[in-house]
This record gives structure tokens, C-alpha cells and sequence, in this order.
């Protein structure tokens, strides 16, 4: 979500609710699958390595913010051919642009956890809404542990407190890879896309009377949907929004893709 989402209506429950974003991981052969559930989103991204080539990529979105998004599904099919090494998908700034951020955070994950051999199969995330002193509470959980707590205040790290004034936007991504190991620095980047995402739920985002795209041209070429003819002719979906200040619908182990295995 955009930091500058002000000509939405506010949020009236907001204040009192929880963000909970859920990272799942299914793998078998040469293949896995990562899904994303949160209060915007539901997606996942297949993928099957060979040979240390992303050999086959398919991507499916059940739930998303603007009447685009679909249409980043195929132009994910661009990562096919390349490295698999687990490093992050090389793109320039122009292929980012053609590219759903989420869709494309997802294939990151898979081919990280793929390469670590890691066997973890579910990540979540809560984040409370700021409270009226603008701090707000984030947890991670692996597989039902706790593994990391954070204590913001305007989206600056308060806790723990060696870490105590470490922004979570502006060059962190590089921070975090500096001081600690991958399968660390994976979750701290979960709980910052979190942080992102959940700025939404100051606003109503979703109302009957759907916003343009082109309302907000400070984003023009951030995503697939702020790009090309999607940035004309794109609005917001109505009703796609799931409060899940409650807690999370029950986790279950989504069908895999129908994608080429590989031998």
C-alpha cells in the first residue's frame, strides 16, 4: 500500500484491529508453492526449478486490490529461463513495473526457501493498528513459534532495543542482508512487506465507489497496475477487504498448480 492514501475515506474502526498476513509454503520434487492471505490478498506462485534454471512459473490470484492485477499473472512467465540460485529475481526497473510486487515477493520466498532446503510451511504475521502515541505491535510466527516481536513507533523500530531507531523503509532490505543470516533476514523482510501493506487498513479502500488508479500519479510505474494501460484504465475492486483483526481463517494445504514437475 502507497504512504499516501489520503483520498481514501478513513477507517472508523481503525485503532482497535490487528493486520494478519500468512506466508505458506508447499514443496514436493523440484517444485514449491507460495500463497499469501491477508486482509488484501490472496495469491500464489508456483515454480519448478531445473538444472538451476526457473524451468516453469505460474501464478494465481484469488483476491486483489485493483481491476489490473490479474493481467501480472502472464508476465510473471518472464522469470522463466532465469537463475535459481535464490537470489532475488534480477529485474530492472522497467520489468518491476511490468510486475505484481506481491506475485513477484512470493517467487523470491519459494526460490530462498528452495535453496536452503528449509522445511518451514507457514509464516504469520499480526500487526496492530497505531494506537493514539503512533506505536504500534508486530509478531512472527514459523510454524506456530514466535521468532521475532517488534515494537514501532511511526513505522521506526523501537524494539528490540539494539535495534532501536532502525527505519523499516529507505534502504533496509540492503541493512538486513548486512546483519543477518538468510533464512533471518527472509522474516524481517516478511514483517517490513507486512508493515507496508498494512497501512491500508487506516482506509476504506474498497467502498462502492471505486477510486482510479490514475488518482495517485506519484505510483505511475511502481507495479503492473501503475503501469502501461493498466495505469488508464485500472480502478479498485469493491469489497475485496477481509478484517482479520479476529484471526486467521483456518490454515489449510492449497492443491499444487497444475505445472510441470520435471523429471
Amino acid at each position: 500500500m502507497s504512504a499516501n492514501l489520503g483520498h481514501y475515506p478513513p477507517n472508523p474502526a481503525y485503532g482497535s484491529g490487528i493486520f494478519r498476513r500468512r506466508i505458506s509454503f508447499s514443496s514436493w520434487g523440484n517444485g514449491i508453492q507460495v500463497s499469501v492471505l491477508d486482509d488484501f490478498h490472496d495469491m500464489s506462485v508456483a515454480l519448478v526449478v531445473d538444472d538451476g534454471l526457473i524451468a516453469d512459473v505460474i501464478a494465481r490470484m484469488d483476491r486483489f486490490p485493483k481491476t489490473s492485477c490479474p493481467g501480472a499473472t502472464a508476465a510473471l512467465g518472464m522469470l522463466r529461463g532465469r537463475p535459481a540460485d535464490g537470489a532475488p529475481p534480477s529485474l530492472t526497473s522497467d520489468e518491476r513495473g511490468g510486475q505484481c510486487t506481491h506475485l513477484v515477493d512470493l517467487a523470491r520466498l519459494g526460490l530462498s526457501w528452495m535453496a536452503r532446503g528449509d522445511r518451514a510451511q507457514r509464516v504469520e504475521v499480526s500487526l496492530t493498528d497505531r494506537d493514539v502515541a503512533r506505536r504500534q505491535r508486530l509478531a512472527v510466527e514459523v510454524d506456530g513459534a514466535l521468532v521475532l516481536e517488534w515494537v514501532l513507533h511511526d513505522e521506526v523500530i523501537v524494539e528490540p532495543r539494539e535495534h532501536c531507531g532502525q527505519t523499516l523503509f529507505g534502504g533496509f532490505t540492503r541493512w538486513v542482508q548486512q546483519n543477518f543470516p538468510p533464512a533471518q533476514a527472509d522474516v524481517w523482510r516478511i514483517a517490513q512487506m507486512a508493515v507496508f501493506v498494512a497501512r491500508g487498513r487506516a482506509y476504506i479502500v474498497d467502498g462502492p465507489q471505486p477510486r482510479r488508479v490514475s488518482e495517485e500519479p506519484a505510483r505511475q510505474g511502481a507495479c503492473y497496475s501503475f503501469s502501461g494501460a493498466a495505469f488508464a484504465t485500472a480502478y479498485d475492486n469493491t469489497g475485496y477487504v477481509r478484517d482479520m483483526s479476529g484471526g486467521f481463517p483456518p490454515a489449510y494445504k492449497a492443491p499444487q498448480e497444475n505445472i510441470k514437475r520435471g523429471a
